[in-house]
């Protein structure tokens, strides 16, 4: 009921579309037949948006938000979202496996409570069989003493008669068998090595081997090695993109974010960069023709941003628990609450005041001049793209 009460008398204010006819008709957005019962009866989108958050339906608000949001703050929640996950996985970072550790080993393994240990030989447990049988064997030869001759023959005769039966077919004598089963439990039996079955073993192993090998091959020659620390600048210079595009959505900035986000669209930062380059509306910045971005293409891109922030390994949060954060971040964005106007006037964008929370403190380096000059530079873009208030770009 308090989360409730917390959305009370909160409207979207940084919308592009307002009612669930222009989001569908104008942006694409396709409602799920699954979900048909969440919009019966409603136009306004934006109430659709809260019946998603009271079912705790935060995916479906979030693609909703989407494609509703006007595109600047659209791009600023996703920001605000892979900045989220950043965090998260500065507390528990993602753990890559090693694809040359695939099927190294064929070896089954066995967890420990299906571990069963065979079952060891019980010399007293055999002397009682061994002790009981000659107990049957004397009460027998007293049975046969009272039997008449003639009737006694006639049993005997029977019994050998199954007993070579038994024999012709298992080539053994049924007491033999019952020996040798009864000294198996104290004397193991002897594994021949040169068994046809240790060699099929070996001939299937060197076929997996074979497999892994030329499976391996192809991983590395599709998938090139990650340098973490290349990673990790590409990753930055997409989030230096999207912001630079947030501050001052013109078609230069626009122009970087999608070279940028062409490098390393396979990351919620590269993609996000592309959303930036989406939102801008143009397909040929610095063109002499404008291309109008289809419509919904940067809403979807932004979607899959969310998507992969949420399935992201590492961190400290599950994925509806990150759906729901990234719901209440794009809220925060919507109703006005969040923005990017303070970290323009301070100078510093969240990346990079998040970057210099987490390094050591060094030294001061004596700037040169051509650093003393890129300062200035983004000194004076950040006081020119200073947003003001109640427009809108």
């Amino acid at each position: 009921m308090s989360d409730k009460l917390e959305w009370m008398n909160r409207h979207f204010v940084l919308l592009r579309h307002k009612t669930l006819n222009d989001v569908c008709n104008i942006e694409g957005y396709k409602i799920r037949p699954d979900l048909l019962s969440f919009f019966a009866d409603r136009t306004d989108a934006e109430e659709i948006v809260w019946k998603f958050a009271d079912a705790e339906r935060w995916k479906c608000a979030c693609e909703l938000m989407a494609y509703m949001a006007h595109r600047r703050a659209a791009v600023w929640w996703g920001y605000r979202c892979v900045l989220s996950l950043y965090e998260e996985l500065q507390e528990v970072p993602a753990e890559d496996r090693d694809i040359d550790s695939i099927a190294a080993s064929f070896e089954p393994t066995v967890p420990d409570f299906a571990k069963v240990e065979p079952p060891k030989g019980n010399p007293a447990r055999l002397n009682e069989v061994m002790a009981m049988l000659e107990e049957s064997k004397g009460v027998l030869n007293d049975m046969k003493k009272k039997v008449k001759p003639e009737i006694m023959a006639e049993v005997e005769e029977a019994i050998q008669y199954a007993f070579d039966i038994f024999k012709e077919a298992n080539g053994i004598d049924p007491m033999e068998a019952l020996k040798k089963a009864l000294e198996i439990e104290s004397r193991p039996q002897p594994v021949d090595p040169n068994s046809p079955i240790f060699k099929a073993s070996d001939q299937l192993e060197a076929q997996l081997q074979a497999v892994r090998k030329e499976t391996l091959d192809t991983i590395h020659a599709v998938i090139p090695p990650k340098v973490p620390a290349h990673q990790k600048q590409v990753s930055d210079d997409a989030m230096q993109a999207v912001y630079r595009w947030v501050v001052a959505p013109d078609e230069v900035n626009s122009k970087k974010a999608m070279d940028i986000g062409n490098e390393c669209a396979d990351t919620p930062a590269g993609l996000l960069s592309l959303c930036a380059f989406w939102a801008g509306g143009n397909l040929m910045p610095l063109g002499s023709q404008v291309i109008p971005t289809p419509a919904g293409l940067a809403a979807n891109g932004l979607t899959q941003v969310l998507l992969m922030c949420a399935l992201h390994k590492g961190g400290t949060r599950k994925l509806k628990e990150r759906y729901k954060h990234y719901f209440n971040l794009g809220v925060e964005v919507l109703t006005g609450k969040s923005n990017w106007d303070e970290s323009v006037v301070e100078g510093e964008a969240p990346h990079d005041a998040e970057k210099d929370a987490l390094s050591e403190p060094e030294e001061p380096a004596e700037e040169t001049a051509d650093e003393k000059q890129d300062e200035k530079s983004k000194a004076f873009v950040y006081k020119r793209w200073k947003p003001k208030k109640g427009t809108e770009q």
